[in-house]
């Protein structure tokens, strides 16, 4: 039979199990914690926005899917407004740490290393993320208006795209559902007449927003490239590496041309001396 010796190995261990550590954070490891909080937390908000695009999928890919079913629109609207304020909020961030990159001196340390390929990762991280919340939002608006001019075929409405971009941008998503019956011409001239009193103002207010979106496009293309123009960078400072390195050689080229010229100098001074002492020998004898 075994005997049971964990009561006596309890009592002869050297070491308690409750020992604490006080470690004291040198001021680079602070900042090394600091840096990593930043960017867990810009992670984890890239991961909400490719949240927030896979349930918007699955919202709008059921076949149930309708675009008057009002839960389901609110639903797929409020992920695309909170997508948005993370965008904004994510590209404000990677602006800041440009900046911090830029303004930085240590250049060549391992922190500054470190910082900057945390960057780089979570700019591109933020880039890809942020195309694919711009290709579902465009594929959720023309699915809505191509529903939206099936639904106004069917009851013998015909609509043409500006019409069904400008009713999807008036939020005016039911036009079609009640009593086709008490639908006159006389509400329908009168729904034109506002919408068109209210045109402007709300071309208006489309071309602000489409104005802010344009800008954080832009600022978005301008980190794209800023990734192309460090690769160029690097690669002219290689080249000019290389033409000094070039230059070096074709040097050490040039001493060493001599120095077998002197060669080949001496040894033809030294057979015309032998040849002159064997010619005199011979006159001699």
């Amino acid at each position: 039979m075994i005997k049971d010796r964990l009561s006596e190995l309890k009592s002869k261990r050297k070491y308690s199990s409750d020992v604490s550590l006080d470690m004291v954070l040198t001021k680079s490891q602070e900042e090394i914690f600091c840096n990593l909080e930043k960017f867990s937390e810009l992670t984890q908000w890239v991961r909400t926005i490719r949240d927030n695009i896979e349930e918007m999928r699955k919202a709008v890919s059921t076949p149930s899917f309708h675009y008057n079913d009002k839960v389901i629109r609110e639903k797929v609207e409020r992920r695309i407004a909170q997508s948005i304020d993370l965008c904004k909020r994510i590209h404000n961030a990677i602006k800041q740490l440009h900046e911090e990159l830029e303004q930085d001196e240590r250049r060549g340390s391992v922190l500054f290393r470190i910082k900057h390929t945390q960057f780089i990762v979570i700019k591109d991280d933020y880039l890809s993320a942020y195309r694919e919340h711009e290709e579902f939002v465009n594929y959720y608006e023309e699915k809505i208006k191509k529903l939206m001019k099936m639904e106004a075929k069917a009851m013998s409405y015909n609509i043409t795209d500006d019409e069904a971009s400008e009713m999807l941008a008036n939020n005016q998503v039911a036009p079609f559902v009640g009593n086709i019956l008490e639908e006159t011409e006389r509400e329908r001239q009168i729904l034109r007449d506002i919408m068109s009193r209210h045109s402007q103002l709300m071309e208006l207010e489309k071309s602000l927003i489409e104005i802010r979106d344009l800008f954080v496009r832009i600022s978005t293309l301008v980190m794209e490239q800023s990734s192309l123009v460090q690769v160029i960078e690097y690669h002219a400072q290689q080249a000019s590496l290389n033409t000094d390195h070039g230059a070096h050689q074709l040097e050490k080229a040039r001493e060493y041309k001599l120095k077998a010229l002197k060669k080949k100098t001496c040894l033809l001074i030294w057979v015309i001396v032998a040849l002159s002492v064997l010619v005199l020998l011979m006159i001699i004898f």
